[in-house]
């Protein structure tokens, strides 16, 4: 009888303690998270099962972009910032590449190519960008990222096929939450 009398306040202790280490332990934790900085566009296709995600993050004095992209088929591809939206099926709504001011080459060329796989994915792409930022001008907030089947960055025309990919709209990344 003596230890079934103690055994339910044990536990009760027991259980007290642990609810106030979980409490402190989330204190702990919002603490130090810092919130999440930059951009990020989620990537989908109109046209192909092709789906993805461009991070990009204010580094140095330009931006940090990294990609990850899956169910592309094998070879290689051009990643660009992009006027436009990508409401149209064929992503001609995207419209023309994009490029800071005083970027001399065609604004296909701002990024470097990438490969996919023989299983069609790209989980390893980080390509640095200077002169660019991600909450100032030139920004770039709002535009889309585009991949382009290719070495190069080709003119879309409504309702034609094209060697656009996928598209999504960099938009800010929200702060995590506990």
């Amino acid at each position: 009888m003596y230890a079934m009398s103690t055994f339910p306040r044990g536990s009760t202790l027991l259980v007290v303690a642990t609810l106030a280490a979980c409490s402190s332990v989330k204190q702990d934790i919002t603490d130090f998270a810092p919130e999440v900085g930059g951009l990020n566009a989620q990537l989908r296709s109109p046209t192909s099962a092709a789906t993805g995600a461009v991070h990009v993050y204010d580094f140095r004095d330009g931006i940090q972009v990294q990609l990850s992209i899956n169910n592309l088929f094998p070879g290689q591809y051009v990643i660009a910032f992009h006027e436009g939206n990508c409401r149209s099926p064929n992503l001609f709504s995207a419209g023309p590449p994009w490029a800071p001011p005083g970027w001399t080459k065609p604004a296909g060329e701002l990024m470097p190519t990438f490969l996919a796989n023989n299983d069609g994915n790209q989980t390893g792409y980080v390509a640095y960008v200077p002169g660019v930022h991600t909450d100032r001008p030139p920004s770039v907030l709002g535009k889309s990222v585009v991949i382009h089947a290719g070495k190069s960055v080709d003119q879309a025309f409504p309702g034609q096929p094209n060697n656009r990919m996928a598209c999504g709209v960099l938009e800010p990344n929200q702060p995590f939450s506990f």
